[in-house]
């Protein structure tokens, strides 16, 4: 008897999430195994089963994600990916993935997004890399606002408890629409990341919350100390609303005592803090890495959603089937068509230009694109990028 495929069921719930970890290198407890079942409908997911072992595994989360221009379309986040090592390259994780796709497009779920744990991976699923994130490290002592910046004082606080979880879950609902790549967090995920930092980990404080009506941080300490306070604060999130938002929180997180060095693994792509400094060497990018991969599941859905940077008309060829984009006066659209294409492409490059954090340019110059000519290349840039960088600050 072949490999099975199929949803598992409530009494493979804990088998499910062992032999994931597993493959991801470490072994979950009882107790985090039954905190994690509300987080996960089984029904979003698929098992490879081979003679009653699960060795392999895949599911999607159901969220919104927010477009260019800020409207929200359902997508489907793919998440717990994994073969065991005993049964590679016989063809489990290309099943699995297939699966997926079928399980979005018949859920009416026109795009599908992921974090990948290796960048090798999803491309030849046709996932592109839709949003990038900046991991950076700031020297604290050397690091310092300017002085004619309009800093609000009183207008960050301290919150705990469900006074923090509330605020957060608030501060989210409003903060997610203004960035492209932003997805919406449900209830249940709110209870159990809430949970999660009111607790000690790796070394590192529990997490401490400063909220701002217009915004919220979250960060934690990890205690160092070599004949002076060192601390390194780790940011766990900025979540401004508004740009003076933005510049309060960061002014309260700079005031924390005791600090060496703050470091965040979850900034966007353009953060702006750096031209808020009278000195921009102590802010350092330690890595600019892939952040969400995303692949096109129905683009007359997603692309027709978004805004543009432009007025315009491009025909886009992806892997042989042609898409005419359209733009004017705010209102979009995209459908089918056999027309002379403008530039053809391949799906994970098509995913890449979605969120507009990726210039047709780039693609072409990395051989993924080609255009008609040099003109309508510059005209593809102008189109699909616009606005802030897209960032996703939910790892899922």
């Amino acid at each position: 008897m072949g490999i099975e495929y199929r949803v598992p069921t409530e009494a493979e719930w804990p088998a499910m999430m062992r032999a994931d970890a597993r493959a991801f290198g470490w072994v979950p407890t009882p107790e985090l195994i039954e905190q994690r079942r509300p987080s996960v409908d089984l029904d979003r997911f698929r098992i490879a089963v081979d003679a009653g072992q699960i060795i392999g595994v895949a599911g999607a989360f159901a969220f919104d994600i927010t477009v260019p221009g800020g409207a929200a379309v359902p997508a489907s986040g793919v998440t717990w990916v994994s073969v065991t090592a005993t049964h590679r390259r016989r063809g489990v994780l290309t099943e699995l993935m297939r699966l997926l796709d079928q399980q979005a497009d018949e859920r009416g779920e026109p795009v599908a997004v992921l974090f990948a744990s290796e960048g090798g991976i999803y491309r030849r699923f046709g996932y592109g890399i839709a949003t990038m994130m900046r991991w950076i490290e700031i020297e604290r002592a050397n690091a310092i606002l300017r002085p004619d910046l309009p800093v609000d004082r009183d207008a960050v606080r301290y919150v705990e408890g469900d006074a923090a979880r509330d605020h957060l879950a608030s501060t989210w609902e409003r903060y997610r629409r203004t960035r492209a790549g932003e997805i919406s967090r449900d209830a249940v995920w709110h209870d159990q990341v809430h949970e999660m930092r009111e607790k000690p980990t790796d070394g590192m404080s529990a997490t401490f919350h400063l909220a701002h009506r217009d915004g919220y941080a979250a960060y934690r300490i990890r205690e160092r100390w070599s004949g002076r306070p060192e601390n390194r604060l780790e940011l766990i999130e900025m979540v401004p609303v508004t740009e003076q938002a933005h510049l309060d929180l960061w002014a309260t997180v700079f005031g924390v005592d005791l600090v060496g060095t703050i470091a965040s693994k979850n900034l966007p792509s353009d953060e702006a803090l750096p031209w808020l400094l009278t000195d921009v060497r102590p802010f350092g990018t330690t890595q600019l890495r892939d952040g969400m991969w995303a692949k096109v599941i129905d683009p007359a859905v997603v692309f027709g959603a978004r805004t543009y940077g432009s007025d315009d008309r491009l025909v886009v060829e992806v892997d042989g089937v042609r898409w005419v984009i359209e733009h004017s006066a705010g209102e979009a659209s995209c459908r089918r068509v056999r027309t002379r294409p403008d530039l053809v492409t391949d799906a994970a490059s098509f995913g890449a230009l979605l969120f507009g954090g990726t210039r047709a340019s780039t693609l072409a110059a990395g051989r993924t694109l080609t255009a008609r000519d040099g003109a309508t290349l510059a005209r593809a840039d102008a189109f699909f990028v616009t606005g802030r960088a897209p960032h996703c600050s939910t790892w899922f």
